[in-house]
Order: structure tokens, then C-alpha cells, then sequence
């Protein structure tokens, strides 16, 4: 029903200067203000609105996520602009603040802190930079191979049409394929289509994704070789 509706979110706070201060400001993000109400434009189109509350209370989980290339730098940035980072008991906080998995699977390096308002907001490095910033694959061409599979939905092409249009929106190069769509792009790029393309497939329902990354071009055969295994024909 709502697959192509530019959904936002939001949340409330007690003071509508205080906190426009804080997110044009010291965050940096793009802050318009109509009706006494903020809105927060974020890459890639994104919106969040802010809204006074007569008796607000700050939410207890976090409402805002902010994807960097390097946490390291956005964590020491903002402490110099005088925001404190939260430590929660349980989690493996280094010295600045930052909550540092033992390995990718458990999530990505992540850092918490509060707006004016008491609500929870992270800066966290996705694992796509990651992988981008350690240069495991020499920053050159990757090449994906993506098939989507809607389950139990009673119309499948909405979830793939989506999936494809938010691989698109990253700058990658598409090739649709009958069975799979191929993603050339650099590193960066095309490990943000697969994100992208993964959450927009899934809002549509249940929705499983076959990935197959590749460092350089695969031949005919292996992307024959691949559609057959992705769909059990081989």
C-alpha cells in the first residue's frame, strides 16, 4: 500500500530553538522551520520532523542514526563542539565514547549522545565504509549479482521495482537480467545499492535477497553458473 509513499519520521522535543541550534549547528544537517516545527532534510531525500510537546519526555531508544565514513572523526569533532557521548553498562566503549563490536557480525562501531531535548541519536560506521576504509579491495570496480525473491506476497514485482530503484540512487551501473540484475559500481557504491536495495525490497514484506559480490568481471559462465544455483536450477 505505501511502497512509493515518501514516508518520514519523527519525534518530539521541549524546545524548538534549543533544538535547531543543536542540529543545524553543531550536527551540520540541513534544518528548515515551518509552523513551528523543524524539519531535518538528510541525504539521499530522507526527512525528519520535529515537533514541540507540552510535557515531553525523551525517548528511551535511539531516534536518529547518522552513518559516517570515519567515527573517529565525527565522534572527536563533536566532542569539540561540547557533546558527551553515553556509555551504557555492557557495551565495550573505548576512551572516546565509541562502542567497538569484536567482530563486523555484531554490528557496526557505533557512538551515542543526546540532543538538547534528551533524545537518543548515534553516529555509527556502517560496515559498507568500513570495508571501503580498510582497503580490502583496493577501492577499484565491484560487481554484483542480485536477484530478489518476495515471499507470500500476492504481487512480486513492486518489491524487486524497488529494490532496483534504490540500487539506481546510488551510482552504480544496472544491467537487468531475466533471473538477476548485475551491479557494476566502486566499493562504496555498490555495498550501499546492496543496503539500499535489501531494505527497499522488504518493505513490501517478507523478501529474501541473493547476493554474489565479485572484485572484477565475471564471465558469462560464472554469472550462468550463479543464476543456476540462485534459483536451484543447477
Amino acid at each position: 500500500m505505501f511502497t512509493h509513499s515518501p514516508a518520514f519520521a519523527g519525534f518530539s522535543v521541549d524546545d524548538i530553538a534549543s533544538a535547531r541550534t543543536f542540529y543545524a549547528d553543531t550536527l551540520g544537517l540541513e534544518v528548515s522551520e515551518a509552523n513551528g516545527m523543524l524539519t531535518l532534510h538528510l541525504a539521499g531525500g530522507g526527512r525528519v520532523l520535529i515537533y514541540p510537546k507540552e510535557g515531553h519526555e525523551p525517548a528511551t531508544f535511539t531516534v536518529l542514526n547518522l552513518p559516517v565514513d570515519d567515527i573517529d572523526g565525527a565522534v572527536d569533532a563533536l566532542a569539540a563542539r561540547g557533546v558527551v557521548f553515553e556509555r551504557y553498562e555492557g557495551m565495550p566503549h573505548d576512551e572516546k565514547g565509541i562502542a567497538r563490536p569484536p567482530s563486523p557480525e555484531y554490528g557496526p562501531p557505533i557512538a551515542w549522545f543526546k540532543d538538547p531535548a534528551g533524545n537518543i541519536l548515534s553516529v555509527l560506521q556502517t560496515a559498507a565504509e568500513e570495508a571501503a576504509g580498510d582497503g580490502a579491495a583496493g577501492g577499484g570496480e565491484v560487481h554484483l549479482q542480485l536477484s530478489v525473491y518476495p515471499l507470500r506476497q500476492p504481487h512480486l514485482r513492486p518489491a524487486i521495482e524497488a529494490a532496483l530503484r534504490a540500487a539506481a540512487g546510488e551510482g552504480v551501473d544496472i544491467t537487468v537480467g531475466r533471473l538477476s540484475t548485475l551491479v557494476r559500481g566502486d566499493e562504496p557504491a555498490v555495498f550501499a545499492a546492496l543496503r539500499a536495495a535489501f531494505r527497499a525490497a522488504g518493505s513490501s514484506g517478507s523478501t529474501v535477497v541473493v547476493a554474489t559480490l565479485a572484485g572484477g568481471a565475471p564471465s558469462d559462465e560464472t554469472l550462468a553458473g550463479i543464476q543456476a544455483l540462485a534459483t536451484g536450477e543447477g
